[in-house]
């Protein structure tokens, strides 16, 4: 038994387990909580929503200007025509000037008589030969043909005892791909007799007491 006597006290029901306290809702504290708990997830949700929807919005903005900047195909291949144009009309001017019929001296272009003194060609090379001309006519020649644009090789005298004696002035030339060249140069000095001698290793200029 109790040492104190029964009083109302005695008949107070025991606590439940689902009770806090007689003065506070049973499960009011835990709703409060998820509640809040609840709308800060809920927040969070959209603030990363709002982030998501600006960096799309920035990578599509910027992709529409990269496309605006950067030409079509269409513009690209009018672009290179033009170009081309360009590149052809200059070339075309360049020719004209340098193979036109007639220039501010007066002389021909390459389809007329009279070539350009300068820069004939240098695919071939160019011996002078003496045939009996005056002393120091050989490299005299050979000035004139370098002032052609030619390649021109050291000058040799004519063995009369091997080679006979040559109906001068004369070019010759040793092989058909030369015979342009050759006939060119003749025309430059003058000289009317072309023909061609393969004992020969260069196109050579023939002159004899003819030349001064």
């Amino acid at each position: 038994m109790s040492q104190f006597p029964h009083d109302e006290f005695d008949e107070v029901q025991p606590y439940r387990q689902d009770e806090v306290g007689k003065h506070r809702a049973p499960g009011a504290a835990p709703a409060a909580a998820a509640a809040s708990s609840g709308m800060l997830k809920w927040i969070g949700l959209l603030v990363v929503a709002v982030v998501v929807i600006v960096a799309v919005g920035w990578f599509v903005t910027r992709d529409a200007d990269e496309d605006e900047g950067a030409p079509t195909a269409e513009e690209q291949e009018t672009q290179d025509d033009a170009d081309t144009g360009e590149e052809n009309g200059e070339d075309e001017a360049d020719g004209n000037g340098e193979d036109g019929e007639t220039d501010e001296n007066g002389d021909e272009g390459e389809n007329g008589e009279d070539q350009p003194a300068d820069g004939l060609s240098e695919e071939f090379p160019v011996r002078a030969v003496n045939a009996g001309a005056p002393d120091g006519s050989a490299g005299q020649l050979s000035s004139e043909l370098e002032d052609l644009g030619l390649d021109v090789q050291q000058s040799i005298d004519w063995d009369f005892a091997n080679w006979g004696t040559p109906n001068t002035p004369l070019v010759m030339y040793p092989s058909q791909d030369q015979q342009e060249l050759a006939e060119a140069i003749a025309a430059e000095l003058g000289i009317d007799t072309v023909s061609q001698d393969e004992s020969w290793a260069t196109i050579v200029v023939v002159v004899g007491p003819e030349y001064q």
